[in-house]
């Protein structure tokens, strides 16, 4: 197990690339003694190496930098939605090796037949990888629902009504490998910070949708020592009417039952998503579509205004959308901010096509890489 110092040491490597030992030091708070015995540790286990760094005066020895070894470890990252399951293999800076997908039907599978599933597929998909199984350091799962603090049990999920799914403990048995579990959108907003388009912000908001409306907070971690800094927001289940439809979540008039796929697909009188997209096929029909981005609209000002993220990034059949989608909320949403919120940035998902399993995987990655305590 290595320590909180090594993790932050390779956490600062992930983020600024290649840096001298000097200013690694100087970073960590650790002697240049320290210093030095750290990186011969994991130069030694393969974690980093040795690289050239710029020579700014031309003389004398050439500067020697240290460097992330991205493909000394490896992770497995599983998206599980209402649905639909998202698996990918990647390397510490996220770099996807192969990838898998399933679907099942939620009314009618089993929390424990849908674990077994997973777990298979993460072992086939492991063995797939080319890679030894001793180089992959732990599963990252995203799930539906609440997740209790130790990142093991799946405390509530509206859609599939779990409640307290040891869903960590069960992978472990089946694949052999630590497990930890966060909530799904929670994960995509965590990676999206990490390696995606918010790496240039402090806060992060993803919001997804595809079966339901779902919402996740992440910082990028900067002065947030010791402290962990993301969890879900519950957009789609800000009330809008409380004598509305019934929602899966036990109230009435949630966003959700208005804005998500199933009710956007009655609207437009479809019983599948359109090649060409869902959010395109609404937006083609102002009739539709106008009933729908206003209350989607209301809910997101909520959520910014409460949380107050620098940047909003859209996922799932929002990440799908057309530009105009992005144009229209970059109009729209400022109007309804406080003055302060007024620079919020909005934009898609940029880990796509996989950025729920890479959401996956980055929880893993925390864990069991850059946070110290694989």
């Amino acid at each position: 197990m290595q320590s909180t110092t090594t993790g932050e040491l390779l956490s600062l490597l992930r983020d600024r690339g290649p840096t001298s030992r000097a200013e690694l030091a100087r970073a960590i708070g650790v002697s240049a003694a320290a210093l030095s015995k750290i990186t011969a540790d994991l130069i030694a286990r393969g974690q980093v190496s040795e690289v050239g760094g710029a020579n700014r005066s031309q003389l004398g020895r050439p500067p020697v930098n240290i460097a992330l070894n991205g493909d000394c470890c490896y992770l497995v990252g599983a998206h599980v939605g209402a649905g639909r399951v998202e698996l990918v293999v990647t390397d510490i800076l996220l770099n996807v090796l192969s990838r898998d997908r399933f679907t099942f039907p939620v009314d009618e599978t089993s929390v424990d037949s849908l674990i077994e599933r997973v777990g298979h597929a993460v072992n086939r998909l492991i063995e797939a990888s080319g890679q030894y199984r001793n180089k992959f350091r732990g599963v990252g799962i995203g799930v539906p629902g609440s997740v209790d603090r130790g990142g093991r049990l799946n405390i509530n999920a509206a859609f599939t009504h779990w409640h307290d799914i040891p869903f960590a403990d069960r992978i472990e048995a089946i694949v052999g490998l630590p497990a930890v579990i966060e909530h799904n959108v929670t994960a995509i907003a965590l990676a999206e910070a990490r390696f995606g388009v918010g790496r240039e912000y402090d806060t992060v908001l993803a919001v997804y949708m595809r079966a339901g409306l779902g919402g996740g907070f992440a910082h990028s971690g900067r002065n947030m020592r010791g402290r962990k800094h993301w969890g879900p927001v519950e957009i789609g289940h800000i009330v809008l009417d409380p004598r509305g439809g019934a929602c899966r979540c036990g109230g009435k008039g949630c966003v959700e039952t208005v804005f998500s796929e199933r009710p956007i697909l009655e609207r437009l009188g479809l019983d599948a998503v359109p090649e060409g997209g869902l959010m395109a096929a609404a937006m083609d029909q102002p009739a539709v579509w106008e009933p729908l981005y206003r209350p989607f609209l209301h809910a997101l000002a909520t959520a910014v205004t409460l949380i107050a993220p620098d940047l909003v990034v859209l996922g799932g059949h929002l990440g799908e959308a057309p530009q105009r989608l992005l144009d229209d909320l970059r109009r729209d949403l400022p109007p309804r901010l406080m003055r302060q919120l007024k620079g919020l940035k909005v934009d898609k998902v940029s880990l796509r096509p996989d950025a729920g399993a890479k959401g996956a995987a980055c929880v893993g990655l925390e864990r069991f890489v850059y946070e110290g305590t694989g």
